[in-house]
């Protein structure tokens, strides 16, 4: 007989005539060592029924005869849930629905005995009591819930079935229970009503997660509508950042039926802050100590590695990216639970053990998670394997699990073949995606569950000898050429620095290296500020005529002052006064596109303090950047120059510009002095 989970491989068999273990085993979510033996059985059957038999290709590939009629087993065989399938969906029901529960129902709606019921039940306790959660039975079930814990219990039950509500096409009976069960769970709302107003929020605010974010950010949107509608108190804990979403929370609050209190709303709009990008890339406090931080690590792996990190403007992008949301998570006590030990190969696990090494001397990342960790080795590995340019196929490429990632695979793809990777987006932005006719390929690295236009592959994260495969036939060519341009740089040292461009340059034309556009950065202070920057005053009346004080100043460089004035004021007026820290400094900062034509540095020098809202400060630098990076060195020596230094007391009491720049120029040998020396 048929039964079980051999029923759902004959469901995919009959939609899918040709296909292979593996595709069977990822969409069952099964080891293919079990689909194998369900395929023996089958095909058993079939032999018993003298019926053709399903053929076993070579590389592990399937194809269902013409002649064979598989809809014959659904008609006469019963379905019944394999053991772990019963276990979820018995995890799922309890976690969020216990009421009318009891053993003897249970065993009715799964259709096995009370025993395989207590079994599983017994398991599922074992699993809840990680997460200080009881189950306690009398006549049916009820949970005893001792901390927060339980709320990213079901946090954590909700994203293990995102993949599962988001199908557009159910492939088996348990995915179909499943996405029912859970609908029933969250009656009265209807759960498409809310997937529609996530995905307006992020179109509105021009959010874009990676896939395994999104996974966190709607499981967690789902969980707080629970706690809503069942009216039931959300954890007394630390939610880390909170935030707003103006005109959507009204939208939202029609959708469930509820009105949110202060809080409630402020932790709703707080759920994107823990994703895993960085949305306001702007020079707050946090953001010098992310810098620095990224500095740091790329300057210890640099150290270790002897490999030059540090011209690779892409990494230090996607560490300020990754960086921000993970302090975060360390704040907020939230955990990444991805399986992505997957990610590091063993030609690779130099980078991932030196990384370790220099996370366990830093006191805020030493007590890190391993897939924190991991997440982290991904930047250095794609850096490792930046490669040249020579595009003849425009690939799209879909990854799922961030930039880093999206990074090491877009590198091996240039690496090995002839391609241009013509654009990069999650899985859930394929629903969207309408630029067909750029694009010749689409290469993967998750399951896509919407049309895909043009020839597609899904491939590992990390290439192994299958992926080659696949991407040959697609018709990608090989690169002739495999030379690391780093590697021939570095060997140049006997060279002056003139003749070592000149050999670099024709290099470069022949190999078809695409130029390495670094963006400038500027070392220290006085790089940016200089005598002529500085203005001393006895008092100024407000923060707005501070911001055109110290607005004015950049004139003279040629930028429009008074542009960039009502800029940095707008801003302010919007996110409050983030760039000011009490009694020590203002650091000004307005969009980059905003009349700045060079960049450079003002300070503004006053006798009395200037208030900013309830802060006080004396000292007010003026940034002005015409991008995002090339200030980062800068900052990161001024946060030095703070910590090291007595650099803010000192300049407090300067009363001409001259004094001030000598005051920097002291203060910035002071700090590569304790450098040199530590």
């Amino acid at each position: 007989m048929v039964k079980g989970r051999m029923l759902n491989v004959i469901k995919y068999l009959e939609k899918h005539k040709e296909t292979g273990y593996r595709q069977i085993a990822e969409a069952m979510d099964e080891t293919t060592r079990a689909i194998r033996y369900d395929i023996d059985k089958i095909n058993d059957e079939l032999s018993l029924q003298k019926l053709p038999l399903i053929e076993k290709l070579p590389k592990g590939k399937l194809k269902v005869p013409e002649s064979l009629d598989l809809s014959i087993f659904l008609e006469d065989n019963e379905f019944v849930f394999s053991s772990k399938e019963r276990i979820k969906i018995l995890r799922l029901m309890i976690l969020f629905d216990t009421a009318n529960l009891n053993i003897r129902k249970l065993s009715e709606i799964l259709q096995v005995s009370r025993r395989s019921i207590q079994n599983d039940i017994e398991e599922i306790q074992k699993e809840l009591e990680e997460d200080d959660i009881y189950l306690e039975y009398k006549n049916g079930f009820y949970l005893i819930e001792k901390s927060e814990k339980s709320y990213e219990a079901r946090s954590r039950e909700i994203r293990s079935h995102i993949k599962i509500l988001y199908k557009t096409c159910l492939t088996t009976t348990y995915e179909a229970y499943i996405k029912n069960l859970i609908y029933k769970i969250f009656l009265p709302v209807d759960l498409n009503k809310l997937f529609l107003w996530i995905n307006g929020l992020l179109k509105k605010t021009g959010w874009i997660f990676s896939d395994q974010s999104f996974k966190w950010y709607v499981a967690n949107i789902c969980t707080f509508t629970w706690y809503m509608i069942r009216e039931k108190d959300l954890p007394e804990k630390e939610w880390g950042k909170t935030g707003e979403i103006g005109d959507s929370l009204k939208e939202y609050e029609t959708y469930i039926g509820k009105v949110l209190d202060h809080r409630q709303s402020e932790i709703l709009a707080g759920f994107e802050k823990y994703t895993n990008k960085y949305v306001h890339l702007e020079v707050t406090d946090n953001l010098m100590n992310i810098e620095e931080l990224a500095e740091m690590l790329i300057r210890k792996m640099q150290e270790c590695l002897r490999i030059e990190f540090d011209q690779d403007g892409i990494l230090m992008k996607g560490l300020l990216n990754h960086l921000g949301p993970m302090i975060d998570r360390i704040k907020g006590n939230v955990q990444l639970h991805d399986d992505v030990n997957q990610f590091i190969p063993d030609k690779y696990q130099y980078v991932y053990v030196a990384l370790k090494e220099i996370l366990r001397k830093d006191k805020l990342l030493a007590h890190l998670t391993e897939n924190e960790e991991i997440y982290l080795a991904i930047y250095f590995i794609g850096s490792l394997r930046r490669m040249q340019k020579n595009s003849y196929m425009n690939v799209l490429l879909i990854c799922g699990y961030g930039y880093g990632t999206t990074a090491v695979v877009k590198d091996a793809l240039l690496n090995s073949y002839q391609v241009f990777v013509k654009k990069s987006i999650s899985a859930y932005q394929m629903k969207y995606f309408t630029e067909w006719s750029d694009i010749d390929v689409v290469i993967s690295t998750v399951d896509v569950e919407f049309p895909v236009e043009k020839p597609f592959a899904k491939v590992n994260v990390i290439f192994n000898q299958d992926d080659y495969i696949k991407l040959d036939l697609l018709g990608l060519q090989k690169r002739n050429v495999l030379t690391n341009y780093f590697a021939i740089e570095r060997r140049l040292d006997f060279l002056n620095d003139e003749d070592k461009h000149r050999v670099m340059a024709v290099i470069k034309e022949e190999l078809g290296y695409k130029e390495v556009k670094m963006p400038r950065k500027f070392k220290t202070l006085s790089d940016l500020l200089g005598v002529d920057d500085i203005k001393c005053v006895k008092q100024i009346d407000d923060w707005k005529d501070a911001v055109k004080a110290s607005t004015d100043i950049l004139k003279h460089h040629g930028n429009d002052g008074d542009r960039y004035c009502e800029n940095v004021i707008e801003g302010m007026k919007v996110r409050g006064f983030y760039s000011v820290t009490d009694q020590v400094f203002a650091l000004l900062h307005g969009s980059e596109n905003a009349g700045i034509q060079v960049s450079c540095m003002s300070l503004l020098i006053s006798e009395e303090s200037v208030r900013f809202g309830e802060k006080e400060v004396n000292l007010i630098f003026c940034l002005a950047s015409r991008d995002k990076k090339e200030h980062i060195p800068v900052i990161t020596r001024l946060m030095r120059m703070i910590s090291t230094t007595d650099f803010i007391k000192r300049l407090k009491e300067c009363r001409t510009p001259s004094d001030a720049m000598s005051v920097i120029r002291d203060c910035e040998k002071e700090v590569e002095q304790h450098a040199t020396n530590h």
